[in-house]
């Protein structure tokens, strides 16, 4: 059964997200950060149960769930408090985004 993620949506904020020479405003941090955690929440589950049919003795499955932990690990933390830790935060999103729709098969 094929899942429903829009890869194209996905990369297009991956692509807001990494693509700028400036600092972003709050307000654009906020959006980011909001539609990134959306689209690693929709990632997670479809790619751990891929990861599950994956045999445990090969390098895919380690590769595999190491980017689900770090996935769930950026999840835990926040923004912070000010503006160049939003974006770090923002940046570390999209790269686990993009990581995890590399893993999707």
């Amino acid at each position: 059964m094929p899942d429903l993620i829009d890869a194209g949506q996905i990369n297009r904020t991956i692509d807001r997200a990494l693509t700028t020479s400036v600092l972003p405003t709050h307000t654009e941090l906020k959006e980011l950060e909001a539609d990134l955690r959306r689209h690693i929440h929709a990632l997670l589950p479809v790619v751990d149960a891929q990861t599950a049919d994956t045999s445990p003795a090969s390098k895919d499955w380690a590769m595999r769930r190491f980017t689900l932990a770090r996935a769930r690990a950026v999840l835990l933390d926040g923004p912070g408090a000010g503006l160049r830790s939003a974006a770090e935060h923002v940046d570390s999103l999209a790269r686990v985004c993009r990581a995890l729709l590399g893993h999707r098969l």
